[in-house]
């Protein structure tokens, strides 16, 4: 992430998690997608797919809404593209454009919106990236996000093959660059109780990253549904949901 998007970067972030907090439901998601990225630990997650389709029905709503005057687009795409992907940006040198240039750019901003969806999705795609790096630490908006994915789960018909006796989502092994990144995340330290798991103040150093909502209450096999956990905590917890903190050790 660069210095020059932060702003825009924690905006978008704001607008998801507030999305994420509320009582709706999810979004219009691509249920291919959703299943693929549910079943086994992807790079790319279903926080990314989320965030990405939120974004796009978003701007759908509100080019429709505001039909015939797109200046306020122009001008903010403009600036979304020249910060996060300037090689797509379809409004080049928009700062010199006279009124009856941008009069005709407002003209054509549908016909850009349409045939340049590509780009508009790749922006989209980049801005996802960046507001996942905000919203990952969020363990108790990962723990929100995770329950309404479990609801969408539940009303999602799978194949029968990928799923227990039992109709739930077959465990997978977590991947070492998921348990990485959940190390990093939660410092090494319980989530529960903040017992030190990494040899250094403590000699427990056995780790259990554990399902924040359990497959058993159909959880996914997500990045964003893994937390670290010790030995007790993990026992304690077994097939249920616990209540997370977004507390951390404190640095001095």
């Amino acid at each position: 992430m660069t210095e020059q998007n932060l702003n825009h970067t924690y905006s978008f972030a704001s607008h998801i998690d507030g999305n994420i907090q509320s009582e709706i439901g999810l979004w219009n998601y691509d249920e291919d997608i959703f299943i693929k990225r549910s079943l086994n630990f992807n790079r790319k997650t279903l926080l990314h797919h989320y965030i990405e389709t939120t974004l796009w029905n978003d701007y759908n709503r509100d080019i429709r809404k505001y039909g015939g005057d797109y200046t306020h687009h122009i001008e903010s795409f403009y600036e979304l593209f020249l910060e996060f992907v300037p090689s797509k940006n379809p409004f080049k040198n928009l700062e010199k454009l006279d009124d009856y240039e941008l009069d005709l750019y407002n003209d054509k901003f549908t016909e850009i919106w349409i045939n340049k969806e590509n780009d508009f999705r790749k922006l989209f795609n980049i801005i996802a990236d960046n507001v996942f790096y905000l919203l990952f630490n969020n363990r108790s908006l990962l723990l929100k996000f995770n329950e309404k994915i479990a609801e969408t789960v539940s009303d999602t018909l799978y194949e029968e093959s990928v799923l227990t006796e039992k109709g739930k989502i077959a465990r997978k092994n977590i991947p070492q660059w998921v348990k990485k990144a959940v190390y990093s995340r939660d410092k090494g330290r319980c989530i529960k109780c903040s017992t030190d798991l990494s040899g250094i103040l403590s000699t427990d150093r056995r780790q259990n990253y554990d399902h924040i909502v359990p497959l058993n209450l159909f959880g996914v096999n997500d990045p964003t549904n893994i937390q670290l956990l010790c030995q007790s905590c993990n026992l304690t917890k077994s097939g249920n949901i616990i209540e997370t903190t977004d507390l951390y050790a404190e640095w001095w």
